[in-house]
């Protein structure tokens, strides 16, 4: 059923989307882009990099196919680590549900883990292989996407940021953080990234104000269900963008009317970004 989905989508985008190249020229320009009283927007992030039939989650032929038929999107990937220390894209710590490997990818090294294969998301084998992490910000430099750096337990915060710095695309990333003690961190060790922060009600804004955080460096996630409009509204009016899941709920819908109707309905609330299993589908529901 999700490939009629993906075909319908597909069709609609031989109109051909032309992704909006981000010509960002230092974080300043990032910081302009994500100002809600600068240039109010309607972005699509892409859960897991954007997989589709024949796209693994979490690698660059993935983030080449999107950015072909999403307008400026948003690419959030998610970084591991190896036996030996080396930063990959890979959303799980066992290797089992979305590759040939089995087991905690932190068992492999590197030269290991390039023996395995990715399979998309309906389990079928491509020809893809991990991407490291320092690859991928090289291909970000290019100014195809703004990337979310989901960074999963375990790997430090550090060594992700050393890795932003050295590549130089500070102004093509943020770095997602679930409470605020990483979010401190994060800002103490790169002052000048964005970082994406829970505020998912009025405790959580109030903790934002208390962070020392500039607002200006925030992006707030406010959960899989849509918050409350007054909860927009001031985040808004610091200029922070709101970004909200669907891939816990109109992903999974079987009505494409039905979700897109959904999609509309977060946009019209006040969501400046919907984080999707189905960027293609939302990008759509946007024209």
């Amino acid at each position: 059923m999700r490939n009629l989905f993906v075909l319908v989508a597909l069709l609609f985008s031989t109109i051909q989307v032309q992704a909006q190249k981000l010509d960002f020229k230092s974080v300043n320009d990032l910081y302009q882009f994500m100002d809600y009283n600068n240039s109010p927007k309607q972005l699509v992030s892409a859960h897991r990099g954007g997989p589709y039939p024949g796209y693994p989650e979490n690698c660059i032929p993935t983030f080449n196919h999107l950015t072909k038929n999403v307008y400026a999107p948003v690419i959030e990937l998610d970084v591991e680590m190896s036996k030996d220390s080396v930063l990959f894209l890979m959303h799980d710590n066992e290797l089992g549900r979305t590759t040939t490997g089995n087991g905690s990818v932190r068992n492999y090294t590197w030269k290991e883990l390039q023996d395995i294969r990715l399979k998309d998301d309906e389990g079928t084998l491509t020809k893809y292989k991990f991407d490291t992490f320092d690859k991928v910000l090289k291909w970000t430099k290019k100014g195809k996407a703004i990337l979310t750096v989901d960074v999963k337990r375990g790997v430090p915060f550090e060594k992700v940021v050393a890795a932003i710095h050295k590549a130089q695309v500070e102004k093509y990333a943020a770095v997602i953080t679930y409470n605020w003690e990483d979010a401190k961190l994060v800002h103490k060790l790169a002052p000048e990234l964005m970082i994406s922060v829970t505020i998912m009600d009025d405790k959580g804004w109030e903790a934002a104000k208390a962070s020392g955080i500039p607002f200006d460096r925030m992006i707030a996630f406010t959960g899989v269900k849509l918050a409350d409009k007054s909860l927009f509204d001031k985040l808004h009016k610091e200029g922070i963008y709101c970004i909200s899941a669907t891939f816990h709920t109109s992903d999974k819908e079987t009505e494409v009317a039905k979700r897109q109707a959904e999609y509309k309905a977060a946009w019209d609330l006040g969501v400046d970004i919907i984080a999707t299993d189905l960027p293609i589908e939302a990008n759509q529901a946007n024209k």
